[in-house]
């Protein structure tokens, strides 16, 4: 139980890993856009993400998909998700995700785009709160049991307190609309998939990461073409 716990507590320090690791993709491109177009400098940071994540992530959105397509009990599609063998449906879902944050940050522009690319991560790591909180573990001994039971009382506060200053820091009053458009995108994601799985599992989380940082990218790519965010830290 201690062990749970404290695994769980960690959580509330994702969103730090989260701007760590953003911060290691602003410093990528800064460089690497001296030396090449937008289009493989992106390709690279998508690159980069999924590496400094050990594909986890991507892993989850795929075993996640792979599950939702199987026609069957929830006991089935468990089974699929646990064997982890990449069917159709993963491929297609993982494409998709990619080719959303591929052109996402081929389109975010300065400064909007060094805030983007600092805050989305944090977002997203984030959105493994509210998932958490909103909906029960599928299995009685798999990662979501961990999480929720060692969830508070110190871990959600504190991740939501770390994402909401960063989102204000460096976009302002318009910050905490980014962090809606994620908590929205990660509670879709969790809840499809736990209507037909009985709960969430740790891949399901990696999916919620992954597609809710892609719909902050976006999120803040639809705030850049109508002028509604303020950068702030960063400008």
């Amino acid at each position: 139980q201690h062990d749970t716990r404290t695994f769980a507590q960690a959580l509330g320090w994702y969103p730090a890993i989260g701007l760590l690791i953003g911060g290691l993709l602003l410093a990528l491109d800064r460089g690497l856009s001296e030396l090449l177009p937008a289009a493989p400098v992106a390709a690279l940071l998508v690159t980069a993400l999924a590496l400094l994540s050990g594909g986890l992530h991507l892993d989850g959105v795929a075993d996640t998909a792979d599950g939702m397509a199987v026609q069957g009990e929830q006991s089935r599609r468990l089974e699929v998700m646990r064997t982890g063998d990449i069917g159709p449906a993963g491929v297609m879902a993982v494409v998709l995700v990619l080719l959303v944050e591929w052109s996402a940050l081929v389109s975010l522009e300065d400064p909007i785009r060094s805030g983007a690319l600092l805050l989305a991560p944090a977002l997203a790591r984030w959105a493994v709160v509210p998932v958490a909180l909103a909906f029960g573990p599928a299995r009685p001994d798999g990662l979501g049991q961990t999480i929720r039971e060692g969830l508070a009382p110190i871990a959600a506060p504190l991740s939501t307190l770390i994402t909401l200053v960063a989102s204000v820091l460096l976009f302002g009053a318009g910050g905490p609309l980014v962090l809606l458009a994620t908590l929205i995108a990660a509670l879709i994601v969790a809840g499809a998939a736990a209507r037909l799985f009985g709960g969430v599992t740790g891949d399901v989380f990696g999916a919620a990461i992954e597609v809710s940082q892609a719909v902050a990218w976006l999120a803040l790519l639809v705030a850049q073409q109508r002028d509604w965010l303020d950068p702030t830290l960063l400008s």
